[in-house]
Parts: C-alpha cells; structure tokens; sequence
C-alpha cells in the first residue's frame, strides 16, 4: 500500500512540475523570447521564426529521441521519462495565461525560478522532461565527454541560437535564466543548506560526545583514524546539526579541549532520525 501510495506521489509531483515548468516558459521564457537552453528554447526559436506552437516542437523533437533512447539503453529509458516529456508537452499547449511581465529581467528571473523549481519536482521524482538530458546521453556515446559538459554544450548551442536569430542581448539574459533554473534545480532536489556536518578531531573525544548526547540530544559517529604528523591513532567525531545549533556546538568542543582541530561543512539534505523523514521507496 506505500508503495502504490508513493508512485502516486510521483507521479502527482511530476505533473505539478511540467505545469509549473510551463508556466514559466509561456508566461515568462516566451513574451521575452529568451530560455534556458533545451527543447523549450528551440522551440521558442521555431515558434517566433515559422510560427510552428510550442508543445508541437517539444513533442516532435522529443518522441524520436524517447524512441532512440529505448533502442539504445532499453529499459533504463522507464515509463517516467516518457510521461514527464510528454505531460510537459501537454502542460505547455494548456497553461496559457499570457505575459505576466514585460520586463525582461523581471521574466529572467521568474522564468528562471519557476523553470527550475518544477523541473526540480519532476527530477525529485525520478521523472525527467527529455531534452538536453536525453540528447546529452545520445552525445557522449560519441564523444569523450561527462554528462555535466554535454548537457551544457547543448544548452550553450541553443543560447548562442537566441544571439543569432534575436540579439546578443537575449542571448545573455538566456544564460542568466539558466543559472537560475540550474540553482532552483539544485535547491528543489537537494534542498536550502539548512545543515552542518562537524568532523571533530580532539585529544578527548569522549568528553566531547558525551556532552553533545547529553546536551544537544544529537548523534555522534566515531571514525578510526591514524594522525600522519604525529604518528599516532585518533578517533575522528562525525556530528550534523542545524545552522541555529553551530555556536551551540563550537562552544561545547572548545570548552573541552581548545586544542580541537574542527571542519564544519555545509549540508544541503539530511535523512533520518532527528531531521527530515527519507522518501518511501517505490
């Protein structure tokens, strides 16, 4: 029963991306012609060049690259990616509302925002929209090159198409709304770095983990390690704790030893006991 009720939350989240996604893109990416890169931004180019809808461009575009998709990875290319392209084709021949801003930097930055946060969900939910992704797969079957530099090659052709056909000046504000798609991806999936993670290196970690048990009612995980300086074993403290428990815990570590030696690090997510819930499995 969760797992039929975690599939359904899937799939109820993919399709409030591709709308949220689709809004962006017609109210915002569109009256302002400028994108952030994809299927979406080709189709602009073909929208306001032959006058082709949209939704028809992501759809044409998309289905022969699903297919080739499934030829060449079989089962890998699953039945979320197939409907999250699609539902996003659908969402933006539906979602029509009109400009919502005529100023360009205004449309950037929505456009943007509400491009990555809905991807974002559709990511989160192991769907994805096609596109840059798929073709960037096809990409680096042929050339020696990571995911990340494919789908940017991508992106950074169909940005330089809004320098050509309209004028450098969208092409810039298309690639200020990439950054900000990309970061609102990020965000979505990985969540705001809410968090810390402490590696605590001291010559009395035992004080140090008894206090923040019995003090800050956090978990602490001890790490083997062998210090290379001075040649001897030490135990390495792992503790993660929220951005409002940071003074809390330096204060605790440094009123035992003032010798500790501390890394703090941002953490964008954390799962588990004390923190968020993990994600049922479907």
């Amino acid at each position: 029963m969760n797992n039929k009720r975690a599939v359904f939350i899937d799939y109820g989240m993919m399709v409030l991306g591709t709308a949220i996604t689709a809004v962006g893109i017609n109210s915002f990416y569109v009256p302002a012609r400028i994108s952030d890169g994809g299927m979406s931004g080709i189709g602009i180019i073909l929208l306001y060049v032959l006058h082709i809808p949209l939704w028809v461009t992501l759809t044409v575009l998309n289905l022969p690259l699903l297919w080739l998709s499934k030829k060449l990875w079989g089962n890998r290319v699953g039945t979320r990616t197939v409907f999250g392209t699609l539902m996003l084709s659908v969402m933006v021949g539906v979602l029509h509302f009109g400009a919502m801003t005529h100023n360009i930097l205004l449309a950037t930055v929505y456009g943007g925002l509400l491009s990555g946060v809905g991807l974002g969900l559709v990511f989160r939910a192991r769907g994805t929209t096609g596109g840059s992704d798929v073709i960037a797969r096809l990409v680096i079957r042929f050339l020696p090159l990571t995911m990340g530099q494919a789908m940017m090659a991508v992106d950074f052709f169909v940005i330089a198409g809004f320098g050509v056909i309209f004028n450098p000046t969208l092409a810039m504000y298309s690639l200020i709304a990439l950054f900000i798609s990309s970061r609102a991806i990020d965000v979505v999936q990985e969540g705001v770095s809410y968090a810390r993670a402490f590696t605590i290196v001291s010559r009395d970690p035992d004080a140090i983990a008894a206090k923040v048990l019995a003090t800050m009612d956090r978990g602490v995980t001890r790490i083997g390690a062998y210090g290379e300086y001075t040649q001897e074993p030490r135990e390495i403290l792992y503790v993660v704790v929220t951005r409002s428990e940071v003074s809390t815990l330096k204060d605790l570590i440094y009123s035992v030893d003032p010798q500790s030696f501390v890394v703090v690090a941002t953490v964008h997510e954390v799962l588990g006991e004390g923190f968020r819930k993990p994600p049922l499995e479907s």
